[in-house]
């Protein structure tokens, strides 16, 4: 990998095609990327980052091998809000062998990863992956009935939408903060203003939701704009909650 521009050209290149519910409220902010080689060549800005027989990902719990003419292809897909919390990150990692093909899919699914490459199962637009996303909770899967699984599919989009407040992943603990009184203002913001019932149909991504590869970023970009985000959220759901002053 020798140039910035040649990193995000292979990101471009492999970057899922989400599939969302019809009635999905929430739009990507950012997809931070992070390629990883096992050859040494790469970028000292994070672009593209060297491997070993294991490594760990920047922006997530996932360690995994990368073997030699490998490359891995990380993707943290940023959404200013879950249904259930303020602030989501979720991952696909897509595993290319040195001919350029497609040897593995993981996707995160409730802080697990999922393999979503299933022969006759899983499809293709051309190298990109078609990945179903979970609604309003943004997990991935590589058919949608699977969601059908979770009995709680749709409380969790309505009863329980916004129980858990501001989430915060432990990289940002020490610049994103928050407390009972701001999580119970977050809970009835996201209960008044995006509580939905899931239609449960899936298509080609919906004009009005970004798509991904309009979003693409490294990943070191996209970790500064979720703090610059969070904090930007933090504002208005406070300047909410103060009363006006009536002239």
């Amino acid at each position: 990998m020798e140039s910035f521009e040649e990193a995000r050209k292979l990101a471009e290149r492999y970057v899922p095609r989400l599939r969302y519910d019809r009635a999905e409220p929430f739009g990507l902010q950012g997809v931070g990327y992070t390629v990883y080689t096992a050859d040494g060549a790469c970028r000292a800005d994070g672009a593209c980052r060297a491997a070993g027989a294991e490594v760990k990902s920047v922006s997530c719990k996932l360690r995994f091998p990368v073997e030699p003419g490998e490359t891995v292809f990380e993707y943290a897909f940023y959404y200013d809000f879950d249904i259930q919390h303020l602030y989501d990150l979720e991952h696909v990692f897509v595993r290319v062998d040195p001919k350029g093909r497609i040897g593995g899919v993981l996707g995160s699914f409730h802080g697990k990863f999922l393999n979503n490459l299933l022969e006759g199962e899983t499809e293709f637009e051309g190298t990109h992956v078609i990945l179903y996303v979970q609604p309003g909770k943004h997990a991935f899967i590589h058919k949608p009935h699977y969601f059908r699984l979770f009995p709680d599919r749709d409380k969790c989009c309505r009863e329980y939408a916004g129980q858990d407040g501001l989430l915060i992943a432990p990289m940002f603990e020490d610049r994103i903060s928050t407390d009972e009184g701001f999580d119970t203002q977050v809970r009835r913001y996201i209960q008044e203003n995006y509580a939905f019932t899931p239609v449960w149909e899936f298509s080609e991504e919906y004009p009005r939701l970004p798509k991904a590869e309009e979003k693409l970023m490294p990943w070191e970009e996209l970790d500064g704009l979720i703090v610059r985000r969070i904090a930007e959220w933090k504002r208005r759901i406070l300047g909410l909650s103060v009363p006006q002053v009536q002239t």
